[in-house]
């Protein structure tokens, strides 16, 4: 109800390097009109590894509201930071996770 108070924790937990606050912070500046605003906050959160600000980087560049340099710097920003995240241990303990679910579906498909 208070949004003013939630703007400000979204600018909070921002600064503090929280990815989706900085994501939400550009959707509230998108839907205020201030699109240099809301382009930025995609930006950074997109550089970051949120694919849903790449996404909207890209639907501004549609719109032209962003330029190309725009879009290609949140691609590559993108890009560099789920390379960075990735790693065959983070692989592996994914597939795991993936297969465990798998198993315990199994098991109550065999249940029922």
């Amino acid at each position: 109800k208070d949004v003013a108070k939630a703007f400000r924790h979204y600018e909070v937990a921002a600064m503090c390097g929280h990815v989706l606050a900085r994501h939400n912070l550009g959707c509230v500046e998108y839907n205020a009109g201030n699109y240099d605003l809301a382009l930025q906050h995609f930006l950074i959160s997109a550089m970051l590894g949120c694919e849903d600000s790449l996404d909207n980087v890209g639907r501004m560049f549609m719109a032209g509201l962003a330029t190309k340099t725009d879009y290609a710097a949140a691609l590559r920003g993108y890009q560099d930071a789920i390379e960075e995240m990735s790693s065959p241990d983070r692989d592996e303990a994914k597939a795991s996770g993936l297969e465990m679910i798998q198993r315990g579906k199994s098991l109550i498909d065999e249940r029922n």
